[in-house]
């Protein structure tokens, strides 16, 4: 508990006497109430999935990653070149995991993946064990450190672009409901939050120098591959109509949206069967997404799995972490993190018992999606349906408990406050139409690949933070707050 107080007072104070960690535009001590803010909500985030979720025991991902980064860091003190290895991703990977990790779920995604993200952020907790001693508090404290740095890089970017005063700016985005509680938590969104926030300022920020410019973009892009490739993939479009935008001379905005969308419309034929396989990838993601939301269990079998829904375990005689049959069951036949698609079996009982890798009831928030069966038409037929998911729900009517209300009121605010601040617009550039047109490709972009693919609503939630941040700066762009016009961007 010393220990714990200790790590906080320290970077508390830093963030008030360290200038390089201040802001000189704020008053010095609102980074280091942010700072509390962050970590008081960040045990919030460790009561819901310990005491709400988790009966006692940290569960779901922050479980798995809390667990599966002990067991890396234990290997620092069996062999520090294997954990060296493991750290970098060089060496025999599979070897390795197979003489260290085998107790491990999430380290190894298969094929459905081409950057495993859950592995870095196991690599991260696993550096964070050599100063937590095994406390997670102290990795809540250390993730809210970082989150609070990507909170006053987005802040200097978009300081020069908005006529609202700083600390409004500042208390707009530390005070957005998801961002505020995911970020602040001990999951991949601090690092997406801060590789996010670097990005936009190196590609964004004016002020600051052309070297600085290229390292922040860099370092943005680098931290997105490494944690949340998807939403760096989201943010193509955007940036490719805003690169257009830049180089062309007339009728900047709408050339650069017809080049942009006749590239879109071109490739999708010319790449049909690269087409294919992205259908094929989100196809099969929302195939497991959805049995995982709507429970059921997935026992390994030699070198596949065999799935049963939740309403065949009536069926299935299960003793600890194994699993039989009662009776002739209809099953599936499918490879963990591979990309063929599942098989139909029938399978009799004989008294054979399978490990238990995966057993998960039905979500409280799971909803119905449109499956999308490797069809490019159906994909197209269910952009409504995915826009809505992922932008606008849940609803009053949807499943789920009491932190669906949260959820419900913080979309009512935000849009109402996007509704306020067009209606109340200033008179904007042709930069900052150009921006706000790409932010907004980049919100429906990501807005599609979310509700596509994902049945459940507290998943949803937090997977279109990006999106719900993009709509809140465009907000905090377009809103005259009543004084005079400070920044011509040219």
């Amino acid at each position: 508990m010393f220990y714990t107080f200790f790590l906080f007072a320290l970077l508390f104070f830093a963030f008030k006497y360290v200038k390089k960690l201040n802001v000189t535009s704020l008053n010095s001590w609102i980074l280091p109430l942010a700072f509390s803010l962050k970590v008081l909500v960040g045990f919030v985030f460790l009561y819901i999935y310990t005491d709400i979720y988790g009966k006692g025991t940290l569960s779901a991902d922050a479980g798995v990653f809390m667990a599966e980064s002990e067991i890396l860091n234990a290997v620092f003190y069996t062999s520090p070149l294997d954990y060296l290895k493991l750290m970098s991703g060089l060496g025999n990977q599979q070897e390795l995991m197979l003489t260290y990790l085998q107790d491990t779920s999430h380290w190894d995604a298969g094929a459905q993946t081409l950057i495993n993200d859950n592995r870095n952020i196991v690599r991260v907790h696993s550096l964070f064990h050599f100063i937590s001693f095994g406390n997670t508090a102290n990795h809540i404290i250390a993730m809210c450190f970082i989150s609070t740095i990507a909170l006053k890089q987005l802040f200097l970017t978009l300081k020069e672009w908005t006529l609202l005063s700083n600390r409004i700016l500042f208390l707009s985005f530390l005070l957005l409901p998801s961002l505020l509680f995911w970020s602040s938590g001990i999951l991949k969104e601090p690092f997406m939050f801060l590789g996010l926030s670097l990005l936009l300022r190196g590609l964004f920020d004016k002020t600051i120098s052309t070297k600085k410019n290229w390292s922040y973009t860099l370092l943005g892009i680098l931290l997105l591959i490494g944690f949340k490739p998807y939403v760096l993939f989201a943010m193509i479009p955007g940036l490719v109509f805003y690169i257009l935008y830049n180089y062309l001379t007339k009728k900047r905005i709408i050339a650069s949206l017809l080049i942009l969308f006749s590239l879109g419309i071109v490739s999708l034929f010319i790449f049909s069967k690269q087409r294919d396989k992205i259908i094929h990838v989100l196809s099969r993601k929302q195939f497991d997404f959805k049995n995982v939301g709507k429970g059921g269990v997935h026992a390994m079998a030699d070198s596949n799995f065999y799935f049963f829904r939740q309403d065949q375990i009536a069926d299935l005689i299960i003793e600890g972490d194994s699993v039989s049959l009662s009776k002739e069951i209809n099953a599936l036949v499918l490879q963990h993190g591979g990309m063929k698609k599942p098989i139909p079996i029938t399978l009799q009982p004989s008294g054979e018992k399978w490990f238990i890798y995966f057993q998960n009831l039905q979500s409280d928030g799971f909803i119905e999606v449109t499956l999308i069966n490797d069809s490019f038409t159906q994909l197209l037929k269910n952009i409504p349906e995915a826009l809505m998911n992922s932008l606008l729900r849940p609803f009053i009517s949807d499943p789920g408990g009491w932190l669906k209300y949260p959820a419900m009121i913080e979309t009512l605010l935000l849009f109402v406050f996007l509704i306020s601040a067009i209606v109340k617009r200033r008179k904007l550039s042709k930069n900052q139409k150009a921006l706000i047109i790409g932010i907004i490709l980049s919100i429906v972009t990501l807005s599609l690949l979310i509700g596509w693919v994902t049945p459940v609503l507290g998943a949803i939630v937090r997977y279109r933070i990006p999106t719900y941040l993009g709509i809140l700066v465009i907000a905090v762009l377009v809103i005259n707050d009543g004084g005079d016009e400070k920044r011509d961007l040219r």
